[in-house]
C-alpha cells in the first residue's frame, strides 16, 4: 500500500439504533463508525433507469483503497466529498496490509 496515493478522507458509517418511536418500533440512524484515510480510484459512471423506465438516475461507481479494517462489512456505508456510496463489495489486499471497497452511489 501506497501511503501517498491515500489522499482522501472516508468517513465509514454505520446503522445505529438511537431509540424507539411512539409505537415502540426502532428508530434508526447513520452514524461515522470511524474515519480514515483511502485512495479513490474512480471506476465508471452511467445511467440507468428506474424499474417503471420513467425516471433516470446517475450511478457512479468507486473503489477505494484504504489499511485492513477487520469490522467493516457490506451493510456499512461510506462518505467521501460528501457523497454517501453504499458498498457493494469487499476485498482483502494481501495479507492483512489493506482493503479494497467496490461502493456505488445513487443520485
Amino acid at each position: 500500500m501506497r501511503i501517498g496515493k491515500m489522499n482522501r478522507r472516508l468517513a465509514i458509517l454505520r446503522r445505529v439504533q438511537t431509540g424507539t418511536d411512539t409505537l415502540n418500533a426502532p428508530v434508526f440512524e447513520w452514524q461515522t463508525w470511524r474515519t480514515v484515510w483511502a485512495e479513490k480510484i474512480s471506476k465508471k459512471e452511467d445511467e440507468r433507469f428506474s424499474d417503471d423506465l420513467r425516471q433516470r438516475y446517475a450511478v457512479q461507481r468507486v473503489t477505494f483503497r484504504t489499511h485492513y479494517l477487520a469490522e467493516i462489512s457490506e451493510v456499512d456505508r461510506v462518505e467521501c466529498e460528501g457523497v454517501t456510496f453504499d458498498i457493494k463489495g469487499l476485498r482483502e489486499l494481501g495479507y492483512r496490509e489493506g482493503i479494497e471497497i467496490t461502493a456505488e452511489s445513487q443520485s
